[in-house]
């Protein structure tokens, strides 16, 4: 079975959370229906959305989610708007901001 790519949001605007494929992503951006202040959390290949939810489920951390949404950056290379207390590197692209490129 082909894998299919889910990603994860955080919307700052309602403080809700979105695990959606990246082809519904893509076609809600295209219509202006996409989040109001989104801020990207990860992306995942599985096999099916259930299997998706169980994986974003432990990769949450709901524990201490909350308190590492207060600083949003975005991105140097790729723009995405992220939590970098969450990540030291940006969950998108992989990029370590504090790495200056030479």
């Amino acid at each position: 079975m082909d894998k299919e790519t889910f990603e994860a949001w955080y919307d700052g605007a309602d403080h809700s959370i979105a695990l959606t494929s990246l082809s519904e992503v893509t076609r809600l951006r295209a219509i202006g229906g996409w989040l109001k202040e989104p801020v990207f959390l990860h992306r995942i290949q599985s096999e099916s959305l259930e299997t998706a939810v169980e994986i974003h489920e432990a990769m949450m951390d709901w524990d201490n989610f909350h308190a590492h949404v207060d600083v949003v950056e975005s991105c140097p290379t790729c723009k995405v708007r992220y939590f970098p207390r969450r990540t030291t590197s940006c969950p998108n692209c992989g990029s370590n901001p504090e790495v200056v490129p030479a």
